[in-house]
């Protein structure tokens, strides 16, 4: 039995999508909130059961995961440390997939959680024979609700002159959520014959900034002049806005994320699990049609 959390999220849902046209056949135990929306599952042709509790409860987990033998945790990253901590304590456990971040790879953020406990994840894994696959998608987008994309594809509609940090040199491959999903589906499908690895699941190529905004305005129809600003201005400009919001807004994190790169090669997951993602453009024009469609 495989115990799934985040099935209810952005690219858990999509992931549950895959899981009902590929007929999987194993029993799933689901972690969902008491206030959760389970409309998606009316009907669901998948042996589920739901189980109803916190994830940061750490002995609702255990008892949830009691009887699977593969956990696979998509909800929030900094909820990971809960599921570890749950799965030492459960003698059922004998395989894991841990959705987790490209963030690790990053110069700004040398001491986030994830480089701190990741490490003593796969130590303890080991040392109790279990297998885990470390999954890290980069920028993922696909949903109005989505954080990144969506928020650009707003304001490339209301606004006809936009600023863009360091000249949008940048490199990204961002993903779509269901290719997202099509990854989760290969490594689920192909877990007996994994052992202790990571997989990047990124966007079919790398473009720059500057390119992905200039396509999103393009299959928009809208004319979005670009305006360069110089980093260091534009972090004077974070942080005076941190201060007089009284630390309330920050977009630190945000403007450090816009000049670094972040494109990340998927070429394990391809070569060794047959991953394909479609095109940027292939997977972001519905996303822009959507989007418009809120103001009608």
């Amino acid at each position: 039995m495989v115990f799934i959390t985040g099935l209810t999220g952005t690219s858990g849902s999509a992931f549950y999508n895959v899981l009902c046209r590929e007929k999987y056949s194993e029993k799933l135990r689901v972690a969902v909130r008491p206030t959760s929306d389970l409309s998606i599952f009316d009907n669901s042709p998948l042996d589920i059961e739901f189980v109803y509790g916190d994830i940061k409860d750490e002995d609702f987990l255990v008892s949830a995961m009691e009887g699977c033998d593969t956990v696979f945790h998509i909800a929030e990253k900094l909820l990971t440390e809960y599921v570890w901590h749950a799965i030492m304590r459960s003698p059922d456990v004998k395989n894991v997939i841990l959705v987790s971040s490209t963030i690790v790879y990053s110069n700004f953020y040398p001491h986030s959680p994830l480089h701190r406990f990741e490490p003593l994840i796969r130590k303890d894994f080991e040392g109790r024979g279990i297998k885990y696959v470390f999954i890290r998608p980069t920028m993922i987008f696909g949903t109005p609700k989505d954080k990144n994309i969506s928020t650009f594809i707003r304001w490339f509609n209301k606004y006809p002159v936009f600023p863009i940090v360091g000249k949008g040199e940048a490199n990204i491959q961002p993903v779509s959520r269901l290719d997202v999903a099509e990854g989760f589906y290969l490594i689920l499908k192909n877990l007996k014959t994994l052992k202790n690895t990571d997989y990047i699941v990124s966007g079919e190529r790398e473009m720059k900034l500057i390119e992905m905004f200039n396509i999103i305005t393009e299959l928009s129809g809208h004319k979005v002049r670009f305006f360069n600003v110089p980093y260091p201005f534009a972090k004077f400009c974070v942080r005076l806005l941190y201060i007089l919001s009284f630390k309330k807004i920050k977009y630190m994190e945000k403007l450090d994320r816009l000049t670094e790169d972040r494109a990340f090669d998927h070429d394990a997951i391809t070569e060794e699990l047959g991953y394909s993602p479609l095109p940027f453009e292939e997977r972001v024009k519905p996303l822009i049609e959507e989007i418009k469609g809120e103001k009608k």
